[in-house]
């Protein structure tokens, strides 16, 4: 697995190896054919002449090797089309280091006893709560927030736990639990977090977090 740290550049990095050599599949599907033509030209020439080989039973095998390498050809174009959309990706993902992001990552980051996230609401809920926890899971603080609309909202804590005592700066877990009525709605608590380095594994590309943790692509919910 190769790390593009946030001294790197895009320029900087070999994608070279994200491009597609489909001669070994060529090579794959042209050797079947030869060893076909080879059975095939063998079978003609110690064929009994008095019981030569049936015409459709000859038509069928040769339909068959041309479904073959009819795949084979399939199969490296896909090939090269993963890669290729692979490299692309790797290549943007280099792009957002050094910026921010909101990221579903279940953590919040206190510092100098000021924390900030956005909460995102699907659509529109009549209760919904906030909830705090430190590394061992013990609950800080909860914060309800009441009833809100779609879209996102603004949430700032304090860094203060239910009784307001102050706690140290750190990460957090956070978690959000909303409803509708009776009906539970899927909200989410977005977390700023800067992109340190972008991670490339089998061709793939994850984002590195300063906290540590990776996201993929698809985990972005907004570049700030």
């Amino acid at each position: 697995m190769a790390t593009v740290n946030n001294n790197s550049t895009a320029n900087g990095i070999d994608y070279s190896t994200y491009n597609v050599q489909t001669n070994t599949a060529k090579s794959n599907a042209q050797d079947i054919q030869d060893r076909f033509l080879k059975l095939l030209t063998t079978q003609l020439k110690t064929q009994d002449p008095s019981n030569p080989m049936d015409n459709a039973q000859m038509t069928s095998q040769m339909a068959q090797i041309s479904t073959v390498s009819g795949l084979e050809n399939v199969n490296a174009s896909v090939k090269a089309l993963t890669d290729n959309q692979n490299a692309s990706q790797s290549l943007l993902a280099t792009l957002m280091i050094g910026r921010s992001a909101l990221v579903n990552s279940g953590s919040i980051n206190l510092a100098s006893g000021a924390a900030k996230a956005v909460v995102d609401f699907p659509q529109s809920v009549t209760e919904a709560t906030v909830t705090i926890r430190n590394a061992s899971g013990t609950v800080l603080n909860e914060m309800k927030l009441g009833g809100q609309k779609t879209g996102q909202v603004t949430l700032n804590w304090d860094g203060k736990d239910a009784k307001g005592v102050a706690v140290a700066d750190g990460d957090y877990a956070i978690s959000i639990k909303a409803s509708n009525g009776a009906t539970a709605v899927d909200a989410r608590v977005l977390s700023p977090t800067r992109i340190s380095s972008v991670a490339i594994d089998k061709g793939v590309a994850s984002l590195v977090l300063d906290n540590g943790k990776k996201m993929s692509m698809s985990d972005i919910a907004q570049i700030i």
